[in-house]
């Protein structure tokens, strides 16, 4: 099985090569931006397109009137024009689609800041060799695996980040998948997620970490520090990159939070029971309160992580239909009930009184072992 994987880790430049950063990521925004308003003229005039081939063989009389793009890597240039296309590519796509099209917008200095090599890069030991930049210090928190495609160079909050796009073959370990180490999942608000365990469904549930929630009046106080001060002075980029800074902090709680729990479970469990989430119809449906409390918990990245964990280890991962009420069903009987928020108790007339979460994440791994040994995940044979 091929395996494409990103390694992400926090760069230690010196105060020169921080200068070469910012340098190598404005001449990508530059190029960018300029392709895009030359496409937008163009169409504009005369309703046809420039191509990426069109601007890329504009690259050299471009270093000629501005000679300090001379001092960028040309492949790192060509890979702005890239993002240009898939940026395009990405919109008519959407349109097709009959999605909310997101026509490409121009770039914006010091938001996320970036550049891309496709080849050059060199690695030795916690040292990365950059083209035109030179060896630079990375934290190596783990090791590599398989071959570099492409490095991609980003800043995030104060600090620089390289990621590593590999690819590696590996091998998925075939053995039987036991019933006995089932897990259903239900995801909520009140707790994060309510599991039921094996044959015997042992409940456990997770108390929601609310990152976003614990530090909303830092932001706040942050948001209002850098409001009050003069746009684009010292003092505006000081208090914006605090607001960055902390961000950044929220992100990469929520990410480290759902990365530790996801590889506990795939660990610990040989098949892994899910909803199907419709999240972005979530967000739109519902109150402010409760947009931000969804987008707060993270569920999309948590069953992302559980997914592909799940597949490189060689477990099952189902999913339950996005229609299924596996709140309102009673899991003893099937009776169905209307259930409001509020009511967190189904109290049902066969007898069953549960909590409305463990009794959903029954119903969700009932639902999703009734495809064992037909539909269930194609890598083993699990047991009927």
């Amino acid at each position: 099985m091929i395996i494409r994987k990103t390694f992400k880790y926090r760069l230690k430049p010196n105060n020169a090569q921080r200068r070469l950063f910012a340098q190598f990521a404005g001449s990508c925004r530059f190029v960018y931006n300029r392709g895009l308003a030359q496409k937008i003229e163009v169409y504009e005039k005369s309703k046809t397109k420039l191509s990426y081939y069109d601007l890329n063989n504009q690259l050299p009389a471009l270093k000629q009137e501005y000679p300090w793009l001379k001092d960028v890597h040309s492949q790192v240039l060509q890979q702005g024009l890239k993002d240009l296309a898939t940026a395009f590519t990405n919109f008519f796509r959407r349109v097709k689609n009959k999605e909310t099209p997101g026509f490409p917008k121009f770039k914006a200095k010091g938001q996320r800041d970036s550049f891309r090599f496709p080849q050059g890069v060199k690695l030795n030991e916690n040292l990365v060799y950059l083209p035109k930049i030179g060896l630079v210090k990375f934290k190596k928190s783990r090791d590599i695996l398989g071959e570099i495609n492409q490095t991609t160079i980003k800043k995030e909050g104060k600090h620089w980040m390289v990621c590593f796009s590999c690819e590696y073959e590996s091998s998925i370990p075939n053995y039987d998948l036991a019933l006995s180490k089932s897990l259903g999942i239900d995801m909520g608000l009140a707790t994060y997620a309510t599991f039921v365990k094996g044959l015997g469904n042992e409940v456990e549930k997770i108390e929601n970490p609310r990152f976003l929630k614990k530090g909303l009046k830092k932001l706040q106080y942050l948001s209002r520090d850098l409001s009050r001060k003069a746009k684009k002075s010292r003092n505006w980029y000081k208090a914006r990159q605090k607001l960055q800074n902390f961000h950044g902090f929220l992100r990469n709680s929520r990410n480290d939070f759902a990365h530790k729990l996801s590889t506990q479970l795939v660990k610990s469990h040989d098949i892994i029971c899910v909803e199907s989430l419709s999240i972005k119809a979530m967000l739109g449906s519902g109150s402010k309160n409760l947009s931000r409390a969804i987008s707060d918990a993270g569920w999309s990245g948590f069953l992302e992580n559980l997914k592909y964990k799940a597949s490189h280890a060689g477990k099952g991962f189902l999913q339950a239909d996005r229609f299924y009420p596996s709140t309102k069903n009673c899991h003893n009987c099937g009776q169905r009930h209307e259930l409001s928020l509020k009511e967190r108790v189904l109290d049902c007339s066969c007898g069953n009184k549960i909590d409305r979460d463990v009794n959903a994440a029954i119903n969700i791994k009932q639902q999703c072992l009734k495809a064992v040994g037909t539909t269930v995940i194609k890598l083993v044979e699990l047991p009927h």
